[in-house]
């Protein structure tokens, strides 16, 4: 399936804002909040669609990372920041992999770099689809959350002193 990533618009964001996942996935319910809907039309966010269906959304630094935790230790390595989310509907249909891997295709033209995700720990499915894809666990925060990073081929990494 073939996803294309346009900047988030009211419509989009509205629906968003809607979805509601089943337990044990109802944390990232956002109960048509005011705020979240802000966030999404002001900050670093795109509606991803397969034609004409809004399938899901991804967004890059801050907004991708955990508000109350922005200035902890994970975050201060130079990885840009994705979030992601797939509309209820479409979890655990196997479109996982394709729609990451696609994100980071639409991420990669505008940032040579490495990524970070920040995923609940006990989202397990997520945890298997980021792993496939290259990426792996460096820490957690507040216990809840697992921070992972891909470095890009090539890329060196931070610290080493090559880049």
């Amino acid at each position: 399936m073939n996803f294309d990533f346009q900047p988030m618009d009211l419509r989009s964001a509205l629906s968003i804002v809607e979805w509601e996942y089943p337990p044990p996935y109802e944390e990232y319910n956002l109960y048509g909040s005011p705020l979240a809907l802000l966030r999404m039309l002001e900050g670093e966010y795109f509606a991803a669609f397969a034609g004409e269906v809004l399938m899901g959304f991804i967004c890059f630094g801050r907004a991708a990372q955990l508000v109350e935790e922005r200035d902890h230790d994970l975050y201060q390595e130079p990885y840009l920041d994705l979030g992601l989310g797939m509309h209820p509907q479409w979890c655990s249909k196997g479109l996982g992999t394709a729609f990451v891997g696609r994100a980071l295709e639409f991420a990669g033209q505008f940032w040579p770099g490495g990524f970070r995700l920040t995923v609940a720990s006990k989202n397990l499915r997520a945890m298997k689809v980021y792993s496939r894809l290259g990426f792996r666990e460096v820490g957690r925060i507040n216990a809840g959350f697992l921070v992972m990073i891909r470095d890009n081929p090539g890329q060196a990494e931070p610290g080493s002193g090559d880049g």
